[in-house]
């Protein structure tokens, strides 16, 4: 997989809930896991040009406390169906986890919606936690995704992680 991203940033604030934030609750209620279905969703009730204007390779950059709220997997599989990474300021353990476990790019930077608007144009290098902002000229560096971080996101979530590992 490769590592370094470039594309552009969609920017939403802090406190952006999973249900009824990254992903509308009557997905999850639906019980809809499919990847595809789930990225036409995708902040609808927050953004409704996202879900069919970013492009695979863009980054939601987003604030502090992103994704709190109920541990449902759906708002994470639909950015997964996007084939966008998530730049943020700040998320929770669980989170996180159902993030990667999804199989999505994360990397938590303090301080990035402030250094950093909707349509600037990013390259993110996930190994090195380099984050070059080229319309604004600005350079940011963060704690980059863990190896075993990025070793389930290349499997392509979780599932697949512990399919190919069993494999070895």
């Amino acid at each position: 997989m490769n590592w370094t991203w470039k594309g552009k940033a969609w920017v939403f604030g802090d406190d952006i809930s999973n249900d009824d934030g990254i992903m509308p609750l009557a997905m999850t209620r639906q019980q809809e896991y499919d990847p595809g279905v789930l990225a036409t969703h995708c902040f609808e009730q927050i953004d409704p040009l996202f879900a069919g204007s970013a492009n695979p390779q863009d980054f939601v950059v987003a604030g502090k406390n992103f994704g709190h709220g109920n541990p449902h997997i759906q708002g994470f599989l639909g950015l997964k169906g996007k084939g966008v990474a998530l730049l943020v300021e700040s998320m929770g353990r669980g989170p996180l986890r159902a993030c990667v476990n999804a199989g999505v790019p994360v990397i938590q930077v303090p301080g990035i919606t402030a250094n950093c608007a909707r349509g600037d144009v990013l390259e993110v290098n996930f190994e090195t936690g380099t984050i070059h902002n080229h319309t604004r000229a600005i350079a940011l560096q963060a704690e980059p995704l863990a190896p075993v971080m990025r070793d389930i996101v290349a499997a392509g979530g979780g599932i697949l992680h512990m399919v190919q590992r069993l494999a070895d």
